[in-house]
């Protein structure tokens, strides 16, 4: 179970790298352990490549505003979202960066940076499109905001019986390879 009463956290890339769906699978499974879950997408309108951004807030206390101004944990995915979301990021803050698509290097001393080549162990994996969870499986390591273990039940139940079900092994890999990059990532 959770450690704590709230996670909040503000994940952005670019639209088709999963960002969205990524947060809704947070959002659903997060309702089986929190009271109050909120799930806030903002995406621009092209379907690939455009501006995505999700913010999952997972409460047991309620939840006043779905929007965050100061994120406390951010998911970064491409970037043209690093320096903004630092900009950002609240003091004692962490931000999780693709480092396989963002070369930045953060300047805040007040924010834990945690560099993670989740596109390319999503390669390694043998597919990109799974870059999604690996972060996902990090983030998840990190926060202990909901066990893996969960996630990977919610996308039995998602896939089984479907035409995605050969993805499934692939996606839950990919959960637990992210969990296992965070070791060693802090700068």
């Amino acid at each position: 179970m959770n450690q704590e009463k709230k996670h909040q956290v503000m994940m952005s890339g670019t639209g088709g790298r999963g960002i969205l769906m990524i947060g809704r699978l947070l959002a659903e499974v997060g309702m089986n352990q929190y009271q109050h879950v909120s799930y806030f997408p903002n995406y621009g309108a092209a379907m690939r490549g455009g501006s995505s951004e999700v913010t999952v807030t997972l409460s047991d206390d309620e939840i006043s505003s779905q929007a965050i101004f100061n994120p406390e944990v951010v998911l970064i995915m491409d970037h043209s979202f690093f320096k903004p979301m630092e900009a950002r990021m609240q003091a004692g803050g962490t931000m999780f960066i693709d480092s396989s698509v963002v070369s930045a290097k953060g300047e805040r001393n007040n924010i834990t940076y945690h560099y993670l080549p989740v596109t390319e162990k999503a390669i390694e994996l043998g597919n990109v499109q799974v870059a999604n969870l690996v972060m996902l499986g990090a983030y998840l390591e990190a926060t202990k905001a909901i066990p893996i273990n969960a996630v990977e039940k919610a996308l039995e139940k998602r896939m089984l019986g479907t035409r995605r079900e050969a993805l499934l092994q692939l996606n839950k890999e990919a959960l637990n390879a992210g969990a296992k990059l965070l070791v060693g990532s802090e700068n």
